[in-house]
C-alpha cells in the first residue's frame, strides 16, 4: 500500500494523524540519532518475534518455518530500498568471521563452550530435540536468540569499530557503532527514549523492564543504564568521526560492559522465580534462566571461575537437581564478585524481592565510573569485510 492510498486520519479535525511519509536515514531510535542508515539491521527483532509466534503452533517437522526465519531472515525484505547493511539473518550472526573475532570476549566464549559457532549449535539442537518439553524448547530457542546470539554479535561490532578507528583505512567505525546501537535498541521502540515499549525484545527494552523491578529507573521510569548508554553512543559517534581513538576505547569499553546490566538483572530475576520450582518442573522460566546464565558465564568465569561455577550449578538445568538449590542470593553474590572487574558498581544492579547483588558489600565502594581495559582477541584485520557488508569500496 502507498501512503497516499491510506490517506490522512480525521483530516481537518483536532484528532488528525498525518499521512505516512518516507523514512529518513537519520530517523531517531529511542532518542539516539544514527549517522548511518541501520534500520534494516534493527529489524532483526522482528525475526525473533516471528520465531516466537511460530513456535506456539504444534509441528511435526521441528518447526521448519521458524528455522527458516532463523537461518535466512525475513524482516529486512520489507524494505524497498538499500539501507546500509545487506540482508542479515540471526544465523549469520552466529558464524565465526574476522569481524566477530574482534570482540574482546570472543576467545572466552570459545574457551568456555569448547567450540566456535556454539550459538548455532545450541539453537539447532533445541529445534531438533523431539523429546524436550514444548514450552521449555520454545522458551530456550527464543531466549538464546535474544540473550546470546544478538549480544555476542554486538560485542564484535564494538570491537571492530575500535579496530577500524585505530587502523589507517578508508572505512571508519561509525557504521559499526550505529549498527551496535540499532541492535541494542531494536525496531520496536519509538523515536524518543521516554516512549518505551514494554514488549520490545532487545536489550534496551529489557533494561527498562528490569530497572522498574530492581528500582534502577530514572524519573521517567526508564533505565538509568540506558540514559548513560545513549550519552555514550553520541560520544562514540563524535570520537570516531574525529579519530579520537584513545577516548573512544574508553567509551567502547564502558558501553560493552553496561549492556551486561540487563542480562545480570534478568539472571537474578529468574533465579528468584526458579527457586520456587521443583526438580522435575517443566516451567519455561527454567529454560529462560539457563539461556541468560549462559550469556554471561564465559565473562564471569574469565574473571572469577568460582563465581562462574556457582551461577552454573544453580541456573543450568540438570535432571534430578532442584533449580537454584543454593538460593537466588548466592547467585546475586556471585555477580557481585565481578562487578569491579567489568567496571561498574551496585547502583545499576539494584535489588528485587529482597535479593541484593551487593549484600556482601564490604566497605570497598564500587562505583560505575571506570572502564576496564579493552583488548580485542585478534591482532590482524581484514578490511575487505567492510566492503562485503557496507558496499563502501
Amino acid at each position: 500500500f502507498s501512503c497516499e492510498a491510506l490517506g490522512t486520519y480525521k483530516e481537518n479535525t483536532n484528532d488528525v494523524i498525518a499521512e505516512c511519509a518516507g523514512y529518513e536515514e537519520d530517523h531517531p531510535m529511542a532518542g539516539f540519532t544514527p549517522k548511518k542508515d541501520v534500520r534494516t539491521l534493527s529489524k532483526v527483532d522482528l525475526d525473533i518475534l516471528a520465531v516466537d509466534q511460530l513456535l506456539k503452533f504444534p509441528s511435526t517437522n521441528q518447526n521448519e518455518l521458524a528455522q527458516l526465519y532463523f537461518k535466512y531472515g525475513k524482516a529486512a525484505e520489507i524494505d524497498d530500498d538499500d539501507f546500509g547493511f545487506q540482508l542479515m539473518s540471526l544465523h549469520d550472526m552466529t558464524q565465526p568471521t574476522d569481524e566477530q573475532q574482534w570482540s574482546p570476549y570472543y576467545n572466552d566464549y570459545v574457551e568456555y563452550f569448547g567450540r566456535e559457532k556454539n550459538d548455532d549449535s545450541a539453537i539447532m539442537k533445541a529445534f531438533n530435540d523431539k523429546d524436550a518439553d514444548a514450552e521449555q524448547r520454545h522458551a530456550f530457542i527464543v531466549s538464546w536468540m535474544r540473550y546470546n546470539v544478538v549480544p555476542e554479535y554486538m560485542m564484535s561490532l564494538v570491537g571492530y569499530s575500535l579496530q577500524l578507528c585505530q587502523e589507517d583505512v578508508e572505512v571508519s567505525g561509525p557504521e559499526y557503532w550505529d549498527a551496535f546501537a540499532a541492535l541494542y535498541i531494536g525496531s520496536m521502540e519509538g523515536s524518543k527514549s521516554s516512549n518505551a515499549n514494554e514488549d520490545g525484545l532487545m536489550l534496551w527494552s529489557i533494561a527498562n523492564n528490569r530497572a522498574r523491578q530492581f528500582n534502577t529507573q530514572n524519573d521517567q521510569f526508564t533505565a538509568k543504564a540506558n540514559d548513560e548508554i545513549t550519552d555514550l553512543l553520541f560520544a562514540g559517534q563524535s570520537e570516531l568521526e574525529r579519530k579520537d581513538c584513545v577516548n573512544f576505547e574508553k567509551t567502547a569499553s564502558r558501553v560493552l560492559h553496561l549492556m551486561l546490566v540487563p542480562l545480570i538483572q534478568s539472571t537474578i530475576y529468574y533465579a528468584i522465580i526458579n527457586e520456587n520450582l521443583d526438580r522435575d518442573s517443566t516451567d519455561e522460566s527454567l529454560a529462560i534462566g539457563e539461556a541468560l546464565a549462559y550469556s554471561l558465564l564465559p565473562i564471569v568465569s574469565k574473571y572469577d571461575k568460582k563465581a562462574g561455577a556457582v551461577i552454573e550449578r544453580n541456573m543450568v538445568r540438570t535432571r534430578g537437581v532442584k533449580p537454584v538449590a543454593e538460593g537466588p542470593q548466592v547467585v546475586a553474590n556471585a555477580f557481585y564478585k565481578i562487578l569491579d572487574d567489568i567496571g561498574f558498581g551496585c547502583e545499576y544492579i539494584g535489588q528485587h524481592d529482597g535479593i541484593d547483588a551487593c549484600e556482601e558489600f564490604d566497605g570497598v565502594i564500587l562505583k560505575a565510573n571506570k572502564s576496564v581495559p579493552f583488548a580485542p582477541s585478534t591482532t590482524t584485520i581484514i578490511v575487505g569485510l567492510a566492503s562485503a557488508i557496507w558496499g563502501i569500496f
